[in-house]
């Protein structure tokens, strides 16, 4: 999976929102559920904030609004591009 970073991407791009639809997960828990590759093209123009933020993520996550918590499985992947 590939993802177009920007300067303005923030952790809730990566992540996911709550929308009228309920919660839609963005790019990075969908790869983490899936345990596949995620790419970030353009990953130079993150700040570093949110390059650390991505980081603590990547040691587990509880999203509120589904009540589940994602922690890398086996074949996930990130790549800074």
């Amino acid at each position: 999976m590939k993802y177009h970073c920007t300067p303005e991407t923030n952790l809730h791009d990566l992540i996911g929102e709550d929308s009228a639809e309920g919660f839609q997960y963005g790019p990075l828990s969908a790869a983490l559920m899936a345990g596949e590759e995620l790419v970030l093209e353009g990953s130079t123009v993150l700040s570093p904030m949110t390059v650390a933020k991505i980081r603590a993520v990547l040691r587990g996550l509880f999203i509120v609004e589904t009540e589940v918590t994602l922690r890398a499985t086996q074949g996930f992947r990130l790549v800074l591009h």
